[in-house]
């Protein structure tokens, strides 16, 4: 076990050292002289000058002799102190800088690698956080311990022997500090350690609370209902809870730390002075010469055994979050993002589900043993209550996950085989969850890809008319240069849920690709304004193979084809008139939502007559579900 502990504490040291010098070689061979000279610096000042000193008074040495000696110590220290201010002032800050935007570009690199199925796992959710949060921290803090290790061996070799030259049995003073440094003062870091890990989710959730509080998202739900009152619950548990933990370790701790102290500092410092007095005053077999020399030294590598101690300590403390750093920075990901593969042929002719089978958690089916097969441009509708399969679906198409079971084909070929991001370039995707970014209208719907300022405008307000937000850009100061949020803008714009959902769907609209998707496009949309959206996809998606997911079925009606699906199967399939005249489940649930909608309709003209609202003429109008090729047939 104890062989096993010190070969994980080498390999990461070596790790430490490897990733540091990697980011910045300067920082390392600087951090060690830095470290390095500090002890020499004292042991030098505090054991060798003194004790020459000493021994030139004894010799009766000459004067100038003496005075070259001390100033050319001193010319030495005052070099030293010179590169350390240098490292402290200059070096420094610039490579904890370095080390700080290395580290963000490695985490994030690897943050838009690992497979999606990692941001929905608690355990290495909590993993990656930690190592976000603590990565620019325990990194540098790791390589300045290792640094302290090293240069602290070096020191303490060298005042061991001064000590052992002069007597034997003083080393065994040093035995002290080593057992209240590495036994009692260990103990100590790993409780503390523990302590900090059991508190991890009570802190997450007390920070979950206060971003809550002071976040926009939650302004108006907090002002409009009692959920203060829930989170303020949520907060004072996790409080409650952190000061038990914190309770269940104070009593050994405190008992530990009077340990540690006890040998560091009281067992040693007058230990020694009482044996070196005594050798002194009473024996005689120590000259004062010898004696300020020993209590020096002693003084000197008591430090320096300290500060050894707590770079093992705080090494061993830092392992423990490095080695998160690192599991996150060396995840092999079933579905890398730069996986090489081949490169998908155009045009896409076939897309094919054969036998797929998927599961969030091992054995509960989220999809089963789904097959289909579509050909040429087609329009495809996923259809069907919530929980059915239908995003998962496109998620498996999207190869954002790969199926347990069964293979998907497109043109023929199982989609593993392909290059990652050569096959996800084909896809034009709006998702109903799909974010807005704190940046201008026009990058949330390029996206960085960018091929001329005057193709990329034409492609922005293309993008935007189909949209149907084209309007309401053109009335702001800045156009399609706005700033989305006010996340680092006064004059950024907050948009509506449906304004967001359409700046969704220009995104897609913008992406010249064979194959789009809109999962749930128009969830936060009025009828009137989800039936122009619908038309416009079709119209986009007129030439390429088109999927899209609606929970109002008005809008699927005129697919080519509609998958219906319940309990992870594609239980109906068809166009919209046969699925209807099958008077299955898609009948059945279209037949509800249509008479939802006219009673909707019946009782908003009922409220308008009864205001003295004139109605006349709206009869005559067509609803969203009439409009169109017949939107709504004749049952």
């Amino acid at each position: 076990m104890k062989k096993y502990f010190i070969g994980q504490l080498l390999s990461y040291y070596k790790y430490t050292l490897t990733l540091g010098w990697k980011i910045s070689k300067k920082r390392v061979i600087t951090e060690f002289l830095y470290t390095l000279f500090y002890y020499v610096d004292y042991l030098i000042i505090s054991c060798v000058l003194i004790r020459a000193i000493f021994d030139m008074a004894a010799k009766q040495a000459d004067y100038q002799k003496v005075m070259l000696y001390v100033w050319s110590i001193v010319g030495l220290s005052i070099a030293m102190s010179v590169f350390n201010k240098y490292y402290e002032q200059f070096v420094k800050p610039i490579t904890d800088a370095e080390i700080y935007s290395e580290l963000n570009r490695m985490l994030y690199r690897k943050a838009c690698q690992v497979d999606l199925e990692c941001f929905e796992n608690s355990e290495f959710y909590n993993q990656y956080m930690m190592a976000i949060n603590q990565a620019h921290v325990k990194i540098p803090g790791s390589l300045t311990s290792v640094c302290q290790m090293m240069a602290g061996i070096i020191s303490m070799v060298a005042a061991f022997a001064v000590i052992y030259q002069m007597d034997k049995l003083a080393i065994i003073f040093v035995i002290f500090p080593i057992l209240g440094n590495f036994v009692f003062y260990g103990i100590l870091n790993s409780r503390v350690f523990q302590m900090e890990k059991e508190n991890i989710v009570f802190g997450r959730i007390a920070d979950y609370v206060n971003r809550t509080i002071h976040l926009s998202d939650y302004a108006k739900e907090i002002r409009m209902t009692n959920v203060y009152r829930m989170l303020k619950k949520q907060y004072d548990k996790a409080i409650v809870s952190m000061h038990r933990v914190i309770g269940k370790y104070t009593f050994g701790n405190i008992i530990l730390f009077w340990l540690f102290q006890y040998f560091t500092f009281t067992l040693l410092q007058e230990g020694a002075l009482i044996y070196a007095g005594y050798r002194v005053l009473v024996s005689g077999t120590m000259v004062f010469a010898q004696y300020a020399v020993i209590m020096t030294t002693m003084n000197c590598n008591t430090w320096t055994l300290l500060n050894f101690a707590d770079a093992v300590m705080e090494t061993v403390k830092n392992k423990l979050y490095v080695e998160q750093i690192r599991e996150f920075l060396e995840y092999e990901p079933k579905i890398a993002e730069d996986m090489e593969g081949l490169i998908p042929q155009q045009p896409i002719e076939s897309i094919e589900f054969s036998h797929v089978w998927f599961s969030y958690q091992e054995n509960k089916y989220v999809l089963k043993d789904v097959s289909f097969k579509l050909e040429g441009s087609q329009s495809v509708a996923l259809a069907g209550f919530n929980g059915a399969g239908k995003s998962t679906l496109i998620k498996l198409l999207l190869r954002l996950y790969d199926p347990d079971k069964g293979e998907i084909l497109v043109n023929g070929i199982d989609i593993r085989k392909y290059k990652v991001q050569a096959y996800r370039a084909l896809f034009a995707t709006a998702f109903q969850d799909g974010k807005v970014f704190a940046d201008t209208i026009e990058e949330n719907i390029l996206m960085g890809e960018h091929d001329d300022k005057e193709m990329d405008s034409e492609k922005v307000w293309k993008a935007l008319e189909l949209a149907g937000i084209a309007d309401e850009v053109k009335s702001w100061e800045h156009q399609e240069k706005t700033i989305m949020t006010r996340e680092f803008s006064k004059e950024g714009v907050v948009l509506s849920g449906g304004q967001n959902q359409k700046i969704l769907a220009a995104r897609a609209f913008a992406k010249d690709c064979q194959i789009a998707v809109f999962d749930e496009p128009s969830s936060a949309l009025d009828p009137l304004a989800e039936y122009a959206l619908f038309q416009n996809i079709r119209k986009f998606g007129e030439d390429k193979l088109l999927f899209f997911i609606s929970h109002r079925l008005s809008s699927v009606q005129n697919a080519d084809v509609v998958f219906f699906m319940e309990n992870g199967r594609i239980v109906e399939h068809g166009p919209h008139k046969e699925l209807m005249a099958l008077d299955g489940e898609y009948a059945s649930l279209y037949r509800m939502q249509a008479e939802k909608y006219r009673a909707e309709n019946v009782n908003e003209n009922t409220i308008q007559k009864a205001s003295g609202i004139n109605t006349e003429g709206e009869g005559k109008e067509e609803t969203v579900w009439q409009k169109g090729e017949n939107m709504l047939p004749q049952m």
